[in-house]
This record gives C-alpha cells, structure tokens and sequence, in this order.
C-alpha cells in the first residue's frame, strides 16, 4: 500500500491537508517494551471500538467494516470509527474515495501539513564509534519478463514499477531497507587477530555476522527478525592486499535460512544466498573503514523467485 495508494499524489494531498496520518506497526508494537504502554492500549482500542461498532450494525442488521491487522482505518476527531479498508482492497482509486466520502460527511476543514516530510527509514542515531550499515533487499526477474526492467543488461534484473499506481503495490515491485547498528565491541569481532598479509583467511565471527545475514530476505509482511532460523551460514575474509596501512580482503560466504512469508503462519520458504562482498580495515588503530556484501542470486521458497541484497557501510552521525 506504500507504494501504491499512499504514494499517490491524490491520496498524499488528502492526507496531507485533512487528516493526521498515523502509521502503526502491529508486530513493532506487540514485541517492543520500548513502545509506551499508553501508545499500547490507543492501538489496541482502534480495534475494539471497530468490534463493538460492528456488533451494533450486525444487531441492525447493517454491513459491518472491514476489521484486522493490516488495514486503513479513518477515524473521527474524537477517535470514532467511521471506515476501514483491508489492504488488497486499498487501491487509489478505493482510498481516495474512502478519504473524500470522511471528508465531506464529517466536514472536514482544509489545512496545512500536521507534520514535515521525513523519511520512512532514517538512518540510527548511533554511537560515534558505531559500524552503520544500510541494507537494500528486492525481489528479482529474469529479463524479458512484463515487470523487468528494460535498461539493465543482466540475466536478473529488478521489477519497474510506477509509484502511485494499484500495480506498484505489489509485494515484488520496490525495494525493502533496514540499517544495522554494529557497537565497537561487535565489529571488531570480525577483524583478524595477530599479523596480516596477502593470502591469509579468516571467518568473521558467527554472531555478529548473524545479525546481518538474518536481514537478508526479500519483502515479506514478516519483519520479525526472532522468527528468522539460520540454518547454514558462513562468511569467510581473505587478505588480496596490505597497502599503505590499508588491508583490502574479500569476503564469501552462503546462506539457508528459514523465513515465513506471514507473521505467525508455518510454511517451508526457505532463503538459499551465495554471497561475495569485500571490507578495507587498518591492523594498526582497528578501524573498519569500508564493508560492503552483496548477492544477486539469492532464491526464497523456489529456485525461480529470486531477490538480492546489497549492504554497505556509512559515516556515523557526528555527535
């Protein structure tokens, strides 16, 4: 639905000049104790007053409102039910008219933005002496397919969706992120001990190297890292050079692991990457100044879905 009917500029000036958007993770909400208990129980009475109104229409004899997780939900100012839409029906076409239908029989008032522009998924306000690392993951088509794209040369390419459409809502259209935050104290743990030259290998630390690998997955409605189960993995660094205080190593590795397309539903999709990606460090002060790991033909569930990740390292934030 990002990508369809709120990236469309008819939706975007609705919500923008009668309404306050709120977005809400269910499964962000449910599993972090940092979430306020208030913020909590507000969410959760979105969904009860929504019950106790369809129990009065069933009562009358009315249609009752679309309920659940992944919805639209339009409220009153006073925090009233008043429509709902699930989100496979929330094309623009559908959300425009729920929007206008609010407006006019609530008489909204037009006004400015309640809040600027900012992005969905900003980088982490992180320590100075933090590792931060932005992960790009999307699915895959072979060329020649409808959703390819025409203008790269390569066996696999990525879908060309228009934003704002009913097509671009699909699940495989646009890209996923992430940013990872690795402490001092977890990365140096994929450094080498002792001297380094051309030739030697080493294979980065498991745990630390998990917590890259389990992001690795294409988009899904599961972004519950604690469901992800690594089965098989590995990343192995190579010295290639040692030039002017730098070293320069290659880094291979694979990856099985087991990823549920749906929060809370077993199914057998499995995640099967090979991936390559390389990381210049300095064995004098300990500092990792660039990482980057990358797939490009990675499968989920079958060998004819695929997807590919790309993580790079970025400056921390100056504090």
């Amino acid at each position: 639905m990002r990508a369809s009917s709120l990236s469309n500029a008819k939706v975007i000036d609705l919500l923008n000049h009668y309404y306050i958007p709120v977005h809400v993770d269910g499964v962000y909400y449910g599993s972090n104790d940092k979430v306020p208990a208030a913020e909590k129980a507000a969410y959760q009475q979105v969904f009860q007053a929504f019950h106790r109104l369809n129990e009065e229409r069933q009562k009358a004899g009315q249609p009752v409102l679309s309920t659940g997780t992944v919805h639209a939900y339009v409220l009153t100012a006073d925090g009233k039910p008043f429509d709902s839409l699930h989100v496979a029906e929330a094309k623009p076409e559908r959300v425009i008219a729920m929007l206008k239908r609010a407006v006019q029989e609530l008489n909204v008032a037009e006004g400015k933005p309640a809040v600027k522009r900012a992005p969905q998924a900003a980088a982490p306000d992180a320590q100075p002496d933090s590792l931060v690392l932005h992960l790009t993951a999307r699915y895959l088509f072979a060329k020649g397919q409808p959703e390819a794209r025409k203008d790269i040369d390569d066996a696999y390419v990525p879908a060309a969706p228009v934003l704002g459409t009913a097509r671009s809502g699909q699940w495989t259209a646009l890209p996923s992120e992430d940013w990872i935050e690795l402490k001092r104290e977890e990365w140096l743990k994929l450094l080498p001990a002792g001297a380094v030259e051309a030739g030697r290998s080493w294979d980065l630390d498991k745990r630390v190297a998990a917590q890259l690998l389990t992001r690795f997955y294409p988009t899904t409605e599961n972004n519950d890292l604690a469901t992800n189960r690594i089965d098989q993995q590995s990343l192995t660094a190579t010295v290639l050079s040692v030039k002017e205080g730098v070293v320069h190593a290659r880094i291979d590795g694979s990856l099985k692991m087991k990823h549920a397309f749906y929060p809370g539903r077993e199914d057998q999709n499995f995640v099967k990457a090979t991936i390559v990606g390389y990381m210049d460090f300095e064995p004098a002060t300990r500092r990792i100044g660039t990482l980057r790991l990358v797939t490009d033909n990675a499968t989920y569930g079958s060998d004819s879905r695929r997807f590919g990740v790309a993580v790079r390292s970025v400056a921390s934030p100056a504090k």
